[in-house]
């Protein structure tokens, strides 16, 4: 359950979704090794995401200032960064809640 909980937790919190994943592995790493390496595959792939995430952020501030007809295309750089945090994460419980392991097609490998 807690490793479900690490990988969804993640999609819901966007921006902020590392917070949950560290918690679990923080918290959960000694009493499961299957717990342990779920919740530190969800922390670096939430890691990874906040690299897109800034750069979201920087190219919908930059537009909002220079040009705000056009900074909807941060709003949808985000969005797609959120998208694709929320359908991993869902791949990724899934294959947790059967007992299997589940590794994020592009994430760094920081927590071990």
């Amino acid at each position: 359950m807690w490793a479900m909980v690490a990988h969804l937790s993640g999609a819901l919190v966007a921006c902020l979704g590392w917070v949950p994943p560290l918690a679990v592995f923080s918290g959960r790493k000694d009493r499961s090794p299957f717990t342990r390496e779920h919740a530190a595959e969800a922390l670096n792939f939430q890691i990874t995401l906040l690299i897109p995430y800034a750069l979201s952020w920087i190219v919908y501030i930059v537009l909002a200032l220079m040009a705000p007809q056009v900074s909807w295309i941060g709003s949808v750089l985000i969005a797609l960064v959120w998208a694709l945090s929320i359908v991993f994460g869902v791949l990724a419980a899934v294959r947790a809640n059967k007992g299997g392991r589940y590794r994020y097609p592009v994430s760094l490998r920081l927590v071990k």
